[in-house]
């Protein structure tokens, strides 16, 4: 269920599969109509119902009146195709919070990453929380679930080098180019990463921080990380 004008906005613009959409009598003629304009252009079934019918369906504590229902699954490991040449991938050990996986699936599409493995313990990346933090990202950025197993079986087959952040990690030098297929794998927010993943890297790397601060969160470092090894160096 996407919910919200411009959750629903990016889920009829990514052309996913919406099945329907309902929206509250006291916002189908104001801030939501051109949404719903371009649900009926889309053929999109439309339900019109009272508010406080809209409020018992929503998930939000102050409903903005018009919710999605769409047809979405994360990918499989084994149909996930990357594109020939460079490509870099996000993956997800078993970060649990939901705003934080919604951020970094956002950051990742946002900066060209090729998809997002999420491993099981992670946020369900369907979730109401994760959906809104990656504000559409989730309906046009390929997300994969995986095991640690399945994980390792996609870097082979898609010739992934897989870089991990961790604290003792060494930062990129200045003008030193990641490799054109890389992995780029952020752990729990507790935990860290999982032996297997570590075993396997051949790389850790880390945000250069002033001494005496403190770690960053995992989404913030995400995306510090992905835009150095996505971005021109």
């Amino acid at each position: 269920m996407a919910e919200g004008r411009r959750l629903v906005a990016d889920a009829l613009a990514s052309g996913a599969a919406v099945r329907g959409v309902v929206a509250a009598d006291d916002v189908a003629e104001g801030s939501v109509a051109e949404v719903l304009a371009e649900a009926v252009r889309r053929g999109v079934p439309i339900e019109v119902v009272p508010r406080a019918t809209f409020d018992t369906l929503a998930d939000t504590q102050t409903p903005s009146g018009v919710l999605a229902v769409v047809a979405w699954a994360p990918a499989t490991p084994a149909s996930l195709r990357l594109p020939a040449g460079r490509a870099v991938v996000l993956v997800l050990d078993a970060v649990q919070d939901p705003g934080n996986v919604g951020t970094m699936l956002r950051t990742a599409y946002a900066l060209g990453a090729a998809a997002t493995l999420a491993l099981d313990g992670t946020a369900d990346v369907r979730g109401q929380k994760v959906l809104r933090a990656a504000m559409g990202a989730l309906f046009r950025h390929p997300v994969a679930q995986a095991r640690a197993a399945e994980c390792l079986e996609v870097l082979e087959r898609e010739r992934l080098e897989l870089w991990v952040a961790t604290m003792d990690g060494v930062p990129l030098a200045e003008g030193e180019a990641a490799p054109p297929r890389l992995a780029l794998a952020v752990g729990n927010e507790g935990a860290g990463l999982r032996p297997e993943l570590l075993a396997r890297a051949a790389r850790r790397v880390a945000v250069p921080m002033r001494p005496g601060a403190e770690s960053l969160n995992a989404a913030v470092a995400a995306g510090i990380l992905l835009h150095e090894v996505l971005g021109e160096r």
